[in-house]
């Protein structure tokens, strides 16, 4: 996978994340858990971002 490919992807994977974290935040409240629902959420932000960090520094080798 390129560089390029991944800058597309980057911004469609941090959408989709905040999209899972309001649905999930929404869900969650209905169901008193929405503090969870957010920190799983944010959990999946930052995993993603550092694995997309990992696969741009492997690229660039």
């Amino acid at each position: 996978m390129n560089t390029k490919m991944l800058g597309l992807l980057y911004p469609i994977i941090a959408i989709i994340s905040v999209a899972v974290m309001v649905i999930w935040g929404m869900l969650g409240d209905a169901w008193g858990i929405s503090w969870i629902a957010v920190f799983i959420g944010g959990c999946l932000m930052a995993i993603l971002s550092i694995v997309i960090a990992g696969l741009k520094k492997n690229g660039k080798k």
